[in-house]
């Protein structure tokens, strides 16, 4: 590789870092670009052929399918997760719990309490609230694994036929596909809970079920969230994503792993 190569390479990889540094959307999308643009010109200059280039761009989305077939199908999860009582993480493990809480309480809602489930090598904490002239509740959730953690904002509300409708900031794409009672609309730029109510009124508006919505047992939240995650599994063991694996476990299927690779490759082209 010259020098000068070498020098264009570095100029492409200092500008994708600096994109990626902004708290914009659109200039971390820019960054990615710029990721994709250094590993072409790596592979390009290296060995002067665009195969090798386009080889290096096709590298960033075959390392997930690694990880997915080398870790994920390996793991085994609960059919059935107990959703009860926690005590809310540290400060340091959740700085921003407080923050939100307030801005929750500030839209109207009610704290309602804490909860949690362990899900694999996954740790779970939810604080829930109620909203009741909204008939909604909000839920601000911490999920765990090891060093990496990240936490999201939902509200849902049921309807008397049982369907939920659920907004949610969860900045991932699902792991598992939602049963046929189960619909989400993903806001994951909402950086404020007015957003999200604002986007979770215009769901349910437009879905035209507002006059629908039962009233929730503040008592009875966690059961309800217990029980969306087993229809969920239920439905995904169904349709093939997922397939039981002993006594009271699963694991992903061979469908079930190319689905987390398309979400996954869905969520590098979307980032």
């Amino acid at each position: 590789m010259a020098l000068q190569q070498f020098l264009y390479l570095a100029a492409t990889v200092v500008f994708a870092v600096a994109c990626r540094t902004f708290d914009n959307r659109f200039l971390q999308k820019l960054g990615w670009l710029g990721y994709l643009g250094a590993s072409y010109l790596g592979g390009y200059f290296l060995t002067d052929s665009h195969a090798a280039g386009a080889f290096g761009i096709a590298l960033w989305f075959m390392l997930p399918w690694l990880e997915i077939v080398g870790r994920v199908r390996q793991l085994r999860f609960p059919l059935k997760s107990e959703v009860k009582h926690r005590f809310p993480p540290s400060r340091d493990v959740f700085p921003d719990l407080d923050e939100l809480s307030t801005e929750t309480e500030a839209a109207g809602f009610i704290e309602a309490g804490d909860t949690g489930w362990k899900w694999s090598e996954t740790d779970h904490f939810m604080r829930l609230f109620y909203h009741a002239e909204m008939r909604a509740q909000a839920s601000i959730a911490l999920a765990q694994q090891g060093e990496f953690s990240f936490s999201y904002v939902s509200l849902t509300s049921r309807t008397k036929d049982g369907v939920t409708y659920t907004t949610t900031n969860y900045p991932f794409a699902p792991t598992m596909q939602f049963s046929p009672q189960q619909r989400v609309n993903r806001h994951v730029y909402a950086d404020s809970m007015e957003q999200l109510v604002t986007a979770h009124r215009a769901f349910l508006s437009k879905n035209q079920v507002t006059d629908q919505l039962a009233d929730l047992d503040t008592e009875e939240l966690s059961t309800y969230i217990e029980r969306d995650m087993s229809a969920q599994i239920d439905h995904n063991i169904t349709i093939g994503v997922i397939e039981p694996a002993g006594e009271g476990v699963f694991r992903y299927s061979w469908r079930g792993c190319f689905y987390l690779w398309f979400q996954v490759v869905k969520d590098m082209i979307r980032v």
